[in-house]
């Protein structure tokens, strides 16, 4: 049976029908590459679980501040006690936040390294067709821009979720051992934030992703014109205005993308400041009740309310906003994706080997081949031999085909598999 020689699927992306809903699997695939870090991980996990607990010392040292002053019992020795303990608890917390942010910076570093490298060599793997049919800008983009996105996400977002979750439920903990009625309001209040971040986030994936494909294509339209062969053809044709108009518009949709993206991240950071100054306000008012019905002390309240209190707003905040995060960086990850699952147009057999200095031939034996998207096939049941040593010149008129068979010979394209 005759090879039939073909090429890769075209870049010629309609994105509309490329960009998928998200699924249950991003989310899962885009985790698998923390894997190789996992004992980094461990130590992070580690550092943030200290930190959560260093991080309650404070709350519960004002407490026994505020209630002691009110009813002296030890002097000044138990003053510098409750004193010390609270300072070296921060103290102690900032140094394993030091650990931890080093932590997280090698792991975000690794998997940065380890998407471009995966990037580089499945682009590697394409046709020539393929670098033909895409734009060089585009690929760019997602070098830099995709990837380096992804830094944030790694940093902020993961471990940030996991944080999030240990100081919010180390808080409702030490809050309940100290006044569960405090603790139940404070816990009525959390839907307010949580509610609106869910629309939030999927407004945030919508808007990071066009930015991201407007930047995409803002760079492939500035690498084609500011190149050499791109500048020498506007000023060859006089298109200097025409090109400036063009990037004008590419401009202003960049900048309305960016700003819809901005205001996306402003109206969940007005809703998060909104609750952080009325829940509190109603705690201090129920606070206030039960201290006056003897239910409990001053110092529970002050700690619970203002110490505690803002440290559960914080951390439900925080989980809500990564909420929003999440969504924006599958943009990324999806972007990402589209390349790293692209079939390889050039590549070698299962089990190929590395073979010594050798002379082979040159053989093809009824091949066809045809470009990709073209109609007719290039070539169709050629069949020569060349052997070594012989010197071949490859002569004949124009449309020969001359070119496609050395495309062939130096695997600029490759057989389906």
């Amino acid at each position: 049976m005759p090879e039939r020689y073909c090429v890769g699927p075209s870049m010629a992306v309609d994105w509309g029908e490329a960009q998928p809903a998200i699924s249950r699997r991003l989310l899962p695939r885009a985790l698998r590459y923390f894997v190789p870090y996992w004992r980094r991980a461990l130590g992070v996990l580690a550092c943030i679980g200290a930190g959560a607990g260093l991080g309650l010392v404070p709350a519960l040292a004002t407490r026994a501040l505020i209630d002691d002053l009110a009813h002296p019992r030890d002097g000044l020795a138990r003053l510098v006690e409750i004193v010390g303990a609270g300072v070296a608890a921060t103290l102690a917390a900032g140094l394993v936040g030091v650990l931890q942010s080093l932590q997280t910076a090698t792991i975000s570093q690794g998997i940065m390294f380890d998407l471009r490298r995966q990037l580089f060599g499945r682009l590697m793997t394409q046709s020539v067709g393929f670098f033909t049919s895409s734009r060089t800008g585009d690929l760019l983009s997602r070098m830099n821009n995709d990837v380096g996105g992804i830094q944030d996400v790694v940093s902020d977002t993961v471990f940030g979720l996991v944080s999030g979750l240990v100081i919010a439920v180390s808080t409702v903990a030490v809050m309940a051992s100290l006044s569960w009625q405090l603790t139940l309001a404070a816990l009525a209040l959390m839907p307010i934030v949580l509610v609106p971040s869910r629309l939030l986030g999927r407004a945030n994936y919508r808007a990071r992703r066009r930015v991201q494909e407007k930047l995409s294509e803002v760079s492939a339209y500035m690498q084609e014109v500011l190149g050499i062969s791109g500048i020498l053809l506007v000023k060859a044709f006089g298109r200097e205005r025409w090109e400036e108009r063009r990037f004008d518009r590419l401009n202003e949709d960049l900048r309305r993308l960016e700003i819809r993206q901005a205001m996306v991240q402003r109206w969940f950071g007005m809703l998060s400041r909104a609750f952080q100054a009325f829940g509190p306000a109603l705690l201090l008012f129920l606070g206030g009740y039960l201290v006056l019905t003897g239910r409990t002390t001053v110092g529970t309240v002050v700690s619970v309310v203002t110490i505690l209190g803002g440290r559960l707003a914080g951390s439900i905040g925080t989980l809500a906003g990564l909420y929003v995060d999440v969504m924006g960086s599958l943009a990324l990850f999806q972007r990402l994706f589209l390349y790293l699952d692209l079939p390889a147009d050039v590549g070698d057999r299962e089990g190929a080997r590395s073979l010594p200095a050798v002379r082979g031939r040159v053989e093809f034996d009824r091949v066809t081949f045809t470009y990709p998207g073209g109609s007719r096939p290039a070539l169709r049941d050629l069949s020569f031999r060349v052997e070594p040593g012989q010197l071949v010149a490859l002569v004949g008129p124009s449309g020969a085909r001359k070119t496609t068979i050395t495309y062939l010979v130096a695997r600029f394209y490759d057989r389906c598999r």
